[in-house]
């Protein structure tokens, strides 16, 4: 975690950074980063992260813009991806529905792949 970031706030600030979070997870790390999240477990690869309370510590829970509490899931998109760390604090709703939708994406994919 880099001293330098911008927390996202708005719907489309957040759903950009959403995108490229599951541009990155997507194909051969979704079934590992499905998997750690149904334990309330992180996951990231590169440059991307998805973090719960329980993935840091104190000091890394010092270093972050606003505290980040059980009920929530910080992601963290930083370079060469984006020149300031970019960083979204989603309710587990929110987050679980952005899961959600992006497997849905991936399904249908398959499906007209198979077809």
């Amino acid at each position: 975690m880099c001293r330098e970031n911008h927390v996202n706030e708005s719907k489309a600030e957040i759903d950009k950074l959403m995108l490229t979070y599951f541009d990155f997870i997507n194909g051969k790390y979704l079934e590992k980063a499905l998997e750690s999240f149904a334990e309330r477990e992180g996951y990231g690869q590169e440059i991307v992260f998805a973090f719960f309370q329980s993935d840091l510590d104190e000091y890394d829970i010092a270093q972050l813009p606003r505290p980040l509490d059980e009920k929530h899931v910080l992601i963290e998109i930083g370079y060469p991806a984006v020149e300031i760390e970019q960083m979204a604090y989603l309710d587990f709703k929110t987050f679980y529905y952005y899961l959600e939708e992006n497997v849905k994406k991936k399904w249908e994919k398959i499906q007209q792949i198979l077809s």
